[in-house]
């Protein structure tokens, strides 16, 4: 198994392991605020996030499975600093 450091920035860092992403996001970060996905399935691990999937709006904390369908709008936002893993098909 490797693991990847994909991505660092303000938000944290993105990792890419096999067929799975690790998030680690920064307190305040944004992820998603879009449309275009496939279907993903969300595995906060960590910490406490804003979960918007289409017009729904929910505080959800860690450990927490979140299932988007592809081509909806989400937009998860870090009320803590968050772990989650993701999973896209």
């Amino acid at each position: 198994m490797n693991i990847e450091l994909i991505k660092e920035d303000s938000k944290g860092k993105v990792y890419r392991v096999d067929d799975f992403k690790i998030y680690y996001r920064n307190k305040g970060s944004i992820s998603g605020d879009n449309s275009n996905n496939p279907k993903e399935v969300i595995y906060l691990i960590s910490g406490s996030a804003g979960v918007a999937i289409k017009s729904s709006q929910k505080t959800l904390k860690a450990p927490m499975k979140i299932e988007i369908p592809a081509k909806t709008y989400h937009k998860i936002k870090a009320l803590s600093d968050v772990i989650f893993i993701l999973f896209e098909t």
